[in-house]
């Protein structure tokens, strides 16, 4: 018996055509992130390096903005820094370490620049890539601690030290098996898409993956799986700031000027969106309507007839066509003049 159509989730493959990273483009980030790090290794005192972020945790879009990664100091090395020893802030170690990272990557990127952010070092590389990408790399620099898990890390704009546990968090998105890890890094950068379509997100990329690590496994579709995470972040955050998946840092904060209350409504208006795919999912005009909601700079709701009846006509689906022709027209060919080009 032949099993029923999901026409959501074959829409929603189109969306992550749309946002997939060129590999040539990742492959180059990458070495950026590893250069930096290469150089970082070699500074005194350093234990040593670690990769972050979306990159790491194999959950970024195009375009690609930027890799993260970090260089741990020991504090054995430099007891006077941070709240285990002398409380001595992090400005002063953090602007030596970009200046010396910054003098070994101009060896090899001699246009680049860098500057002290918040909670990293952001290197600047000025060579332009295809579709005008130009991946910068964030730098933290970590301090071991003396008790607790978790490293310190710098929060420069108060002259002070936070603790975080970035390596953990890589850890936890890439476990607990290649199965999981992918299908979750799938619906991640789903949501992360369907969330930066707004002109101020209502929440951090961060945010989304660490509610996927609750809302989302892989023994479920992936629009069933997209639903859970839009609408299990915003039941969550009903009851309170997202928890560091760690259990080291304070709560994610939501992006300055997003209230919880907005926050929870626009998640709960992009999970219905999905939600109504998920139950239209055998009816490809409708998954497609409100799909388009959830994702109008992917979806063309306008086109929605056209494009699925193609898809049909392309592999002689019979649903889709009866649905468009009636029944005698299920028997019509397949025919490659209606075929999409690949992605």
């Amino acid at each position: 018996m032949a099993s029923t159509p999901d026409y959501a989730s074959q829409i929603l493959a189109d969306v992550r055509a749309q946002i997939a990273v060129d590999d040539g483009i990742l492959s180059e980030t990458k070495a950026r992130r590893n250069l930096v790090k290469r150089v970082a290794r070699l500074f005194p005192g350093a234990l040593k390096t670690f990769d972050s972020g979306s990159v790491a945790h194999g959950t970024v879009n195009r375009p690609v903005a930027d890799a993260d990664c970090g260089v741990v100091l020991d504090r054995r090395i430099y007891p006077e820094l941070g709240p285990d020893g002398d409380d001595l802030p992090p400005d002063a170690i953090v602007a030596e370490i970009a200046e010396f990272v910054l003098s070994g990557v101009l060896h090899e990127y001699p246009a680049a620049t860098c500057r002290v952010c918040k909670r990293a070092i952001l290197m600047e590389f000025h060579q332009l890539l295809d579709d005008d990408q130009d991946p910068s790399v964030d730098l933290i620099v970590a301090l071991t601690r003396a008790e607790g898990d978790g490293r310190w890390i710098p929060n420069t704009e108060v002259h002070d030290w936070d603790a975080s546990d970035p390596e953990e968090h890589t850890e936890l998105l890439n476990g607990p098996n290649g199965r999981t890890r992918v299908h979750r890094a799938r619906v991640i950068r789903l949501a992360k898409a369907a969330v930066k379509q707004d002109s101020t997100p209502v929440v951090s990329s961060f945010n989304l993956e660490a509610l996927a690590l609750v809302h989302v496994g892989a023994d479920t579709a992936i629009a069933e799986s997209l639903r859970e995470l839009l609408l299990g972040a915003a039941e969550d955050l009903g009851y309170g700031l997202t928890p560091d998946p760690a259990g080291v840092s304070a709560p994610i904060k939501l992006p300055d000027g997003v209230t919880p209350t907005r926050a929870i409504d626009r998640l709960r208006e992009l999970g219905d969106a999905v939600d109504d795919a998920v139950t239209a999912a055998d009816d490809p005009h409708r998954a497609r309507a409100a799909l388009a909601r959830a994702f109008p700079e992917y979806i063309d709701a306008d086109t929605a007839g056209k494009h699925d009846l193609a898809h049909a006509l392309s592999i002689g689906e019979s649903t889709a066509i009866t649905a468009a022709f009636g029944a005698g027209a299920s028997r019509l060919k397949a025919t490659r003049a209606y075929g999409h080009a690949g992605r």
